[in-house]
């Protein structure tokens, strides 16, 4: 690595729909490149990229994480991040192709694009990374070549066939349609046979007519000639990679390794190095300034870390992306994100599981960095004087969430550091408390995300977690306006007693504006110190309402009188009083629940639409739009919160697993007739049990 240079380093994911061969294309560019002796395969578990126990065990049969893998081949350094396709773990991946440059987009070669690959090539989109795509499975049954680049045409692409399959229906290499040459699976090379003369000339033309038409002045020349050079096509066709304009499109099967090299060699040629990206926008850590960072050895030093590791041996691993600088062994570094220092210790190259030591790195290099302290993934480092902020990874956020326990109450305390520890390795992992339940909550990708959280953290750390269904966080509010209602506390024990009096108006506010407190006390009916009593009773009332012991929202309260006594009078009585009032004042004023709503974002095929926003109706939501993308359509609702704590396998059994959802908070609505009694009635019979 330390010999190559920026222009020769490579940086680039793996990404699309799960179950379509994204890990195998993997382990088939590794074999070969001759960075692994022997071709690794999924389905037996040998494979070097799909290492943790449970990718190979039978819990899963994809990838649960990314994984990085860095090799060189030809004068290049590549580093290859194979990425989960299974929308349960794809958020990982979708942290870690930020901090790449390029992206191998791998389609079915019997079904073409699905939801996922959709998906996949949205992300990079929307982070202008170039795309190489690779028609996978072409000796599979009922595989069609054109059928599936035609489904990427769907996509708004403008998708360019650089080679095709030989040999029928059990391809044996690919015809090389850009190099003019036939390639095996076993990488020899060989001359254009007679009898695949027409084929080529066919495929090559609509090669060079394809990339004439991204270039205004290559069409003009070649609407004069008929003819491109070799040179010109393929700078062209560099040039429309990397801006986005064309999608290469290469083809084979990753099983049989055909087709492979042709990848290898495109990797090099068509996708950018970190020299080629560019500058990174950034700024400055001491005054803010905007400025642009360059790939350059002397520049300062500035890395981005996208993933966290936990291993067994090394501790916590920190893997980053250098874009600018040089980082050295035992050099001090600091955390732009939380301004703090820390030194960087061993360094390594990560080939999967293995680890290979590293003194320096440079500009585009991808190293782990072991034991950092303060760091999570997203975070920045640079150096640290004139050090810069490069934009920080975006994170995705959680669409379900369950409540947490430790099964064995001994193991509480471990079991929420053992999560926290998850949670820095998985940035799609998110743990925290809801204060209006009061319960623990985990939050993930799926159903599947969160049980496989579960069974990492008993292997791991030897914890086993209860899940269960998270209560929804209702809240109450009033409906009308009330007035000159009392609140009063009245005790005499012996000696000095409680008295305490306030009369409040009650009404309803506009939703979000919260509780409010206006002191309309005239003449001194309560002293001017024991008012704050009054207000204080009432937002600790709100804090549990009277209706359900859910918070209190959007009403406004107005003290306007009161009775107080010079002996008995103090703050804890009008504080009682206050809440006393606020009961009394909801009583009248019509108290109701207020249930959350969710927007809901569902992907699935375009056959199980009517299926989904039946469902969708059945759980009182309200579809919103509906929009065809490929052979996939995407419904838009809101839906209560409550229907949808357990929507992830209902969606599943409808899609036959092939769809996905994401869902945020939206608002909150009026919850009545039965489905409020049964939320009451719960909760007076959960309290009476406390």
């Amino acid at each position: 690595m330390q010999n190559v240079t920026v222009d020769h380093t490579r940086n680039f994911a793996i990404i699309g729909h799960a179950g379509d061969g994204k890990t195998s294309l993997g382990e088939a560019i590794l074999h070969r490149a001759g960075a692994t002796a022997e071709l690794g395969k999924v389905d037996d578990g040998s494979s070097v990229l799909n290492y943790m126990p449970e990718e190979r065990d039978g819990h899963h049969t994809a990838s649960i994480t990314s994984h990085v893998y860095a090799f060189d081949w030809h004068g290049h350094h590549l580093t290859m991040v194979d990425t989960p396709g299974d929308p349960n773990f794809a958020g990982d991946g979708e942290v870690a192709i930020q901090a790449l440059d390029a992206v191998i987009l791998v389609v079915d070669g019997v079904e073409g694009v699905k939801s996922g690959t959709q998906r996949m090539l949205n992300t990079a989109r929307e982070y202008a990374l170039p795309v190489l795509a690779f028609v996978n499975g072409l000796d599979r049954e009922r595989a069609d070549l054109d059928r599936a680049v035609a489904s990427l045409k769907e996509l708004d692409t403008r998708p360019v066939l650089l080679d095709t399959p030989i040999g029928g229906d059990s391809p044996v290499g690919v015809l090389d349609v850009l190099h003019g040459k036939v390639i095996s699976a076993d990488g020899t090379e060989s001359e254009i046979p007679p009898e695949l003369q027409d084929e080529y000339q066919a495929r090559r033309e609509a090669l060079v007519e394809a990339v004439a038409e991204s270039d205004d002045e290559l069409i003009e020349k070649y609407l004069e000639t008929g003819e491109l050079s070799e040179e010109e096509v393929r700078e062209a066709l560099a040039v429309g990679t990397r801006t986005g304009a064309l999608l290469p499109v290469l083809c084979g099967s990753a099983i049989g390794e055909v087709g492979v090299d042709v990848v290898l060699q495109e990797v090099t040629e068509l996708l950018p190095s970190p020299e080629d990206r560019g500058s990174w926008e950034a700024r400055a850590v001491d005054d803010d300034h905007e400025m642009a960072v360059e790939p350059k050895e002397d520049a300062e030093f500035a890395a981005v870390i996208f993933k966290t590791v936990i291993d067994r041996y090394a501790g916590a691993l920190s893997v980053l992306r250098i874009v600018s600088g040089t980082l050295e062994h035992d050099s001090g570094v600091l955390n732009a994100s939380n301004s703090r220092k820390t030194r960087v210790g061993k360094m390594f190259l990560l080939r999967g599981e293995e680890h290979v030591d590293v003194d320096s790195a440079g500009p585009g290099d991808i190293v782990a960095v072991a034991k950092l302290k303060d760091v999570h993934t997203g975070d920045v480092l640079t150096c640290e004087k004139d050090g810069v902020h490069l934009p920080e990874p975006k994170k995705p956020e959680g669409v379900i969430s369950y409540a947490v326990e430790a099964e064995d109450k001994k193991d509480e305390e471990k079991l929420f550091t053992a999560l926290g520890r998850l949670a820095d390795e998985d940035p799609s992992l998110h743990i925290g408390r809801e204060p209006t339940t009061g319960q623990y909550l985990v939050t993930g990708m799926g159903e599947l995300h969160i049980r496989t959280t579960a069974h990492k953290l008993e292997r791991m750390f030897n914890i086993k977690m209860k899940l269960s269904t998270p209560k929804v966080p209702y809240r109450e509010t009033i409906t009308r306006r009330v007035e000159n209602v009392e609140g009063k506390l009245k005790k005499q024990t012996g000696g000095s007693g409680m008295f305490g009096v306030c009369y409040i108006n009650m009404e309803p506010l506009s939703t979000g504006e919260g509780v409010q407190f206006d002191d309309k006390i005239v003449g001194g009916a309560i002293p001017r110190n024991l008012i704050p009593a009054v207000e204080k009773g009432i937002m600790e009332g709100c804090v549990a309402g009277p209706l359900a012991g859910y918070p209190v929202v959007d009403l406004k309260v107005e003290c306007i009188d009161g009775k107080y006594h010079s002996v008995d009078s103090n703050e804890m009585a009008f504080k009682l009083a206050g809440r006393s009032a606020l009961r009394n004042a909801m009583e009248k004023a019509g108290a109701v629940l207020l249930e959350p709503y969710m927007d809901v974002e569902i992907v699935a095929p375009d056959e199980a639409m009517g299926d989904v926003m039946g469902d969708i109706a059945s759980r009182r939501g309200v579809v919103q739009t509906t929009e065809v993308l490929g052979h996939s359509a995407v419904v838009k609702a809101t839906v209560p919160m409550s229907e949808m704590l357990e929507y992830a396998p209902t969606l599943s059994s409808i899609t036959g697993g092939k769809g996905e959802f994401h869902m945020s908070f939206s608002h909150y609505e009026r919850l009545n007739g039965k489905l409020a009694e049964k939320v009451v009635e719960e909760a007076k019979a959960e309290a009476a049990e406390a």
